[in-house]
């Protein structure tokens, strides 16, 4: 759901805050996260219309700190995740069902999901996404699966078996020589935020532990969802990949870790690129490990040290509530930089890979004291939280040295609410809006 959307959702839904001291009751806060959970996997009228009318119902009586705790909590699941839903059947094949599907605009997609056998519905897991290779168009289910086991095994040497893994069938069918036709690559980019979306209405996942990795061709994309998304991810670990749709963009990984795995002779992929580019990414203060295996070509001698980059992307964290966050942006498909929503964009370009960005933002706080400079930006909504400055006391914005904003923002659970159902993200959560225009 656009930013632009919700924002008129919430001027409808939204009932100024007076503040509640009575507790959440436990089955509403059941409740209430068992309708979250509908919405993100269904998010249409029916779904976030009952979702929103519960919320205003506990807005009214319930203490605000008390509900966004049970937002936080995240969707409520059922034990069983690979019990179907309306929709094509699922196939089992040891720890890996495939078959789960979702649907939007650019049409239904399938993935697989790796479980591991200490999987807990409970417990939150981090997920390793492989994009999934378009040389799987046409195969069958049970060599979909067979995609899987690398992953597991690299995860295993990394001592990581508690992790899940996931394949998307998207590339097959949107991707470069997909079923369905090759749809830009920021429109790409935006299913792949929608496969979160679904994942998290049937698996506990970590929002602060998803990971992106893949060689080749999902090297790219593992390169370009971080591009394009680099708030979702806690790291990535691209392979043997061409380089050339990083380098305009290279503010949109400013809070995002990266491993690089390429092998010194690599043929297909000249390791040039990758060279060039990480050290590009490290003199610019990215948080960037590049590893060259020395006579190793475009083959499992590289791949086979994926598990190294998995063990140091495990040791991160996801820069939750940046008070620095940049970017540079063609579309809207992914608004998002930190805790800003761009709404408005003086050019917007085609979405594919090499076009150049046709604008860029940062947004720097400190203390009660918001920065935006930007270029080609003409709206935008500032989300804002107790992590990231004092929400009960006045704030000033200003945008590119001229005032946008002077006074105290109202807290408001529906603004928390919707942005994290619009982010697929509960961990990271805003009890402020407002909204800008450049001055």
């Amino acid at each position: 759901m656009k930013l632009l959307a919700l924002l008129t959702c919430l001027a409808v839904c939204a009932a100024p805050i007076q503040e509640k001291t009575v507790s959440l009751p436990a089955a509403e806060a059941a409740k209430l996260r068992t309708l979250f959970t509908e919405a993100l996997a269904k998010d249409e009228p029916k779904t976030r219309g009952a979702l929103t009318t519960q919320a205003k119902k506990l807005v009214a009586k319930y203490a605000f700190d008390d509900l966004i705790q049970a937002l936080r909590a995240g969707p409520l699941l059922e034990k069983n995740p690979a019990k179907p839903r309306k929709g094509p059947e699922l196939h089992k094949f040891g720890d890996t069902t495939v078959g789960y599907t979702f649907s939007c605009e650019a049409g239904v997609f399938r993935y697989a999901v790796d479980v591991p056998p200490g999987y807990d519905p409970a417990q939150p897991s981090p997920v390793l996404l492989d994009p999934g290779h378009g040389t799987g168009a046409g195969k069958s289910d049970q060599e979909k699966a067979d995609f899987l086991p690398f992953y597991r095994g690299q995860c295993a040497q990394a001592g990581l078996d508690n992790w899940l893994i996931a394949r998307t069938e998207i590339l097959e069918q949107i991707g470069a020589g997909g079923l369905k036709g090759e749809l830009p690559e920021d429109r790409v980019a935006g299913v792949f935020q929608l496969f979160w979306r679904d994942l998290a209405s049937r698996f506990c996942i970590d929002p602060d532990r998803l990971y992106v990795s893949g060689l080749s061709q999902t090297g790219f994309w593992s390169w370009y969802l971080g591009r394009a998304s680099g708030h979702r991810y806690a790291g990535i670990a691209p392979m043997s990949s061409v380089t050339w749709q990083v380098d305009p963009y290279t503010v949109n990984f400013t809070n995002l870790p990266i491993f690089v795995l390429h092998g010194e002779k690599d043929a297909i992929c000249p390791v040039s690129q990758a060279r060039g580019t990480s050290e590009r990414l490290q003199r610019a203060g990215m948080n960037l490990k590049y590893v060259e295996i020395a006579g190793a070509g475009h083959d499992i001698a590289t791949w086979s040290r994926l598990n190294e980059g998995l063990k140091w992307l495990a040791l991160k964290q996801r820069a939750k509530y940046p008070k620095r966050s940049a970017k540079a942006f063609e579309t809207l498909e992914d608004p998002w930089c930190g805790s800003l929503s761009v709404e408005e964009l003086d050019a917007l370009g085609d979405g594919k890979a090499q076009t150049r960005p046709t604008a860029n933002i940062e947004v720097e706080i400190e203390g009660q004291n918001v920065k935006l400079t930007s270029k080609g930006v003409k709206r935008a909504t500032l989300y804002l939280s107790r992590e990231l400055l004092d929400v009960s006391k006045p704030i000033e914005v200003t945008w590119n040295g001229k005032s946008a904003f002077k006074g105290t923002p109202e807290r408001d659970f529906m603004i928390a609410l919707l942005a994290a159902l619009d982010r697929a993200d509960w961990t990271e959560t805003y009890e402020c809006a407002i909204e800008l225009r450049c001055p």
